[in-house]
């Protein structure tokens, strides 16, 4: 069976016209200025509705499309091809309204109907352009644009950290869901310096180049940084403009027909909608200076939905290869001045930038090879450690780019350029002997590579504890010279001189008798702690020898002959009286024994236990401890509690006055036996206590003198001198003071006068008495009686013995974490 086609079956062809109309005709795109209609023919993706009508009517009196057709043509429907994949189906309405998600210059045609349902195309067309609201862009601030076409936009120095601000605009098809994170991706082309090698654990010593965020974090070139941008939404007003609304607005029931239409790193706020602008900071560094690099960035647009994949209004992510975003180069960066923030400099791709050569200023000293930080000073007697030398800027930062290390020697004067030497020194013993290995033209990097000859890189091994300064000498005759205002000659170029790392930098001058040649001084000052921790701190009932308790459980004769077994295999498991705190004999005693200052008391109790009082009072816990090994953990414990409560404090006494004997007992210890009071002359003082001895029952009285009424002769208080703050001892209930015989004190009201008291009583001065003894103190849980123990109570100041780099808690965190990882 065979079809053929014939005139019979083919639609007829004839022109005719349709209007066509947009909702948003008042806010034409601005890239349409030459359409000859753009109030009509032009719109946005998303939000501008076309409206299109085929004129097939005419006015009254006026020929009419329909007169040329015996059957009519039919008003009601019509077949539409908007140019975009999209044509309508179903009802065929003669009177279309179409949206386009895709931005692009669209060819529109219509298919009209007789009233016997014969198809007439229509050799009649209209372009319609629709444009997105805004397209994807990246703008790059660049304050210091220098050079036509942006050749050196941005000068950074070799070494340094340098941040930018970039804003970003993307299209609502490139981020169709603002809700998610977006990721940008970073390159630079043209360094000489090789991306960061993340795999390397030396990466950071070899010149390289990398992006951070502005955390100072590194972004992996593999994953990107991720950020959030901020949705924008629209609606069409009654006037035929696009009116902005908030998020909030927009998904409630306000603005029903509201839509995304981009998304920024500027967000708007409230009814009057102030843009506040939130740039992504980011950071490039580069070691090597370069004339120029460019800083390339995309937006991950994998989940754009590419032109002609959108079909009958599907939205959702169809595209598969999820690497459109390198293929559509929508995202592509221009260069940002003072003045606006889309100016493209020339037909230059990326940011601009040139890597300068800084100056030279000082020698930076670390154990990393990055800047210099204050661990490096502190070291353990014979641990090894290594130290790397570079020249560096005023800053620290180190100029990888100098190949001057070769040739080192030991202490003397340097012969020839490129050589340096070094010297190892307490200040009267000067030693080479610690210095194990030296290395400056192969590294451990690799056998091969002299990358690494920047750096002049030592293993040290301390021998004694005590402070040492590594000094280094050096030629400057290669060095590059050209600042004069910063020149290193002839002056000390310590930039803190205050910090930890003390004075470091001295620039020797040409003609210096110092080997007659252009130097360059550094040294840096290690403080070397003893092999053994000096600072050992321990708790109160960490003091058991558990191996001595299990000894004493032999009873059997035979197992006295058992020692090995006990003192080899027993003692290493339970410990003995000078073994860690957390042996597992310690460890079960302490926890025993302490067990309720451990677990219930909130001014000594453990981490653990301090979290659950924070839950059991339904509070926010602002304390976050990773899980630790054991040594750590009860570090971690014990410097969680008050210093005054690690401490504790001396005993006190204010009322111990029992004696045997007493003019001879040392029992009493606030009585001045020595010097007795004489009754008949002492005269009181308000506010100083003194004591009364009872004759008839040896019992001791504290009297408290108060200040007492001035009375005349008879009774009358003295207007000019109403009290008195001293009196005389003798004029005890005397007749004058009547009704004030007693003076507020505990004694017997039926005598008078120094005789009376005199039968009575004796008097002695009062002391005030303290006992400064470590046996003595109380409330404490550092103990003192401990011999292994090494803070003492006097060890009291918080700035100045526990908090500071080198102080007790350092030292004792630095022992064990040495210890721990075999450094």
């Amino acid at each position: 069976m065979s079809t053929s086609t014939t005139s019979l079956n083919c639609p007829k062809v004839l022109p005719v016209p349709f209007t066509v109309t947009v909702n948003t005709s008042a806010s034409t795109p601005s890239g349409v200025a030459s359409h000859p209609q753009k109030s009509t023919h032009a719109g946005f993706t998303r939000i501008s509705k076309f409206t299109l009508t085929p004129n097939i009517s005419a006015a009254s009196g006026t020929p009419s499309i329909e007169e040329f057709f015996p059957n009519k043509l039919s008003n009601s429907i019509a077949k539409w091809d908007f140019g975009d994949g999209y044509t309508l189906s179903g009802s065929d309405a003669f009177t279309a309204t179409h949206i386009y998600n895709v931005p692009g210059i669209y060819t529109v045609a219509v298919f009209l109907y007789d009233k016997d349902s014969n198809a007439y195309k229509s050799t009649y067309t209209e372009t319609i352009s629709i444009y997105n609201y805004a397209s994807t862009r990246i703008a790059v601030e660049t304050r210091n644009k220098t050079e036509k076409d942006g050749v050196n936009a941005r000068n950074i120095p070799a070494g340094q950290l340098k941040t930018f601000n970039m804003e970003t605009t993307a299209a609502w098809q490139d981020v169709p869901n603002p809700n998610e994170k977006q990721t940008f991706f970073f390159t630079a082309s043209g360094s000489i310096a090789k991306p960061y090698d993340f795999n390397n654990k030396y990466g950071h010593l070899v010149p390289y180049n990398a992006f951070y965020d502005e955390y100072n974090t590194h972004i992996n070139n593999v994953y990107g940084l991720q950020t959030i941008l901020y949705p924008h939404y629209f609606y069409v007003g009654s006037a035929a403009t696009i009116i902005e609304c908030t998020e909030r607005q927009a998904l409630s029931s306000k603005n029903t027909d509201a839509k995304l239409l981009y998304s920024s790193t500027g967000q708007y706020f409230s009814k009057t909608m102030p843009l506040v602008r939130r740039p992504i900071r980011f950071k490039y560094y580069d070691d090597v200076p370069t004339s120029q690099v460019n800083l390339l960035i995309r937006l991950d647009t994998s989940r754009h939905t590419i032109k002609n994949f959108l079909i009958d209004d599907i939205e959702t992510d169809i595209n598969n290869s999820n690497r459109n975003f390198l293929e559509t180069n929508v995202a592509r960066p221009t260069v940002k001045d003072q003045s606006t923030i889309n100016l493209n400099v020339g037909t230059s791709i990326g940011i601009p930038i040139k890597i300068q050569r800084p100056f030279v200023q000082r020698l930076s000293f670390t154990s990393t090879g990055m800047k210099e930080m204050s661990s490096i000073e502190y070291k353990r007697q014979g641990q090894p450690f290594q130290v790397f030398v570079a020249l560096a800027d005023d800053k620290l930062n180190i100029g990888k780019y100098y190949n001057i290390f070769y040739n080192m020697e030991g202490p003397s004067n340097p012969a020839q350029d490129r050589q340096f030497a070094y010297q190892w020194t307490d200040g009267t013993t000067t030693l080479n002997s610690d210095v194990s290995s030296l290395c400056t033209e192969y590294f451990p990097f690799d056998g091969v590579d002299t990358a690494l000859s920047s750096f002049a890189y030592f293993n040290i091994t301390p021998v004694s504890s005590g402070t040492w300064t590594l000094n280094i000498t050096g030629r400057l005759d290669s060095f590059e010279n050209t600042n004069t205002s910063l020149t290193a000659y002839g002056a000390t170029t310590d930039y803190d001189p205050s910090g930890p790392l003390g004075a470091v930098t001295l620039g020797v001058s040409e003609d210096s008798a110092v080997g007659g040649a252009a130097l360059i001084l550094g040294s840096y000052t290690f403080t070397v702690f003893p092999s053994t921790n000096d600072v050992e701190v321990y708790k109160v009932n960490e003091d058991v020898d558990y191996s001595k308790i299990l000894k004493s459980y032999r009873f059997q004769t035979l197992q006295h002959e058992y020692d090995k077994l006990f003192d080899g295999i027993f003692t290493s498991f339970v410990g003995e009286a000078s073994s860690s705190p957390t042996t597992f004999g310690k460890t079960i005693f302490e926890k025993i024994a302490n067990f309720t200052i451990n677990n219930s008391d909130v001014d000594f109790c453990k981490i653990n236990s301090l979290e659950s009082f924070y839950h059991f009072l339904n509070e926010d816990i602002d304390i976050s401890l990773p899980e630790a090994p054991p040594e750590l953990k009860r570090l971690y414990d014990l410097f969680s509690i008050k210093i005054s409560k690690l401490l504790g404090d001396y005993e006190r006494y204010d009322q111990s006055f029992d004696t045997q004997f007493y003019t001879s007992s040392a029992a009493s210890r606030n009585i001045d036996f020595d010097n007795p009071i004489t009754s008949s002359t002492y005269k009181v003082v308000a506010g100083t206590p003194f004591v009364a001895r009872q004759k008839f029952n040896n019992e001791f009285i504290l009297i408290r003198p108060q200040q007492i009424p001035n009375l005349s002769a008879d009774g009358e208080v003295h207007v000019n001198n109403p009290v008195l703050s001293t009196y005389y001892l003798s004029t005890y209930n005397s007749p004058v003071l009547s009704g004030y015989s007693t003076w507020g004190w505990p004694l017997d009201t039926t005598v008078t006068g120094a005789s009376g008291l005199d039968l009575f009583y004796e008097f002695y001065p009062y002391t005030a008495y303290n006992i400064v003894s470590a046996e003595n103190v109380q409330n404490n849980i550092i103990d003192y009686n401990n011999n292994y123990n090494s803070v003492a109570r006097s060890i009291s100041s918080l700035s100045a013995s526990w908090d500071p780099a080198g102080g007790i808690v350092f030292k004792n965190l630095d022992y064990q974490i040495r210890k721990g990882l075999q450094l």
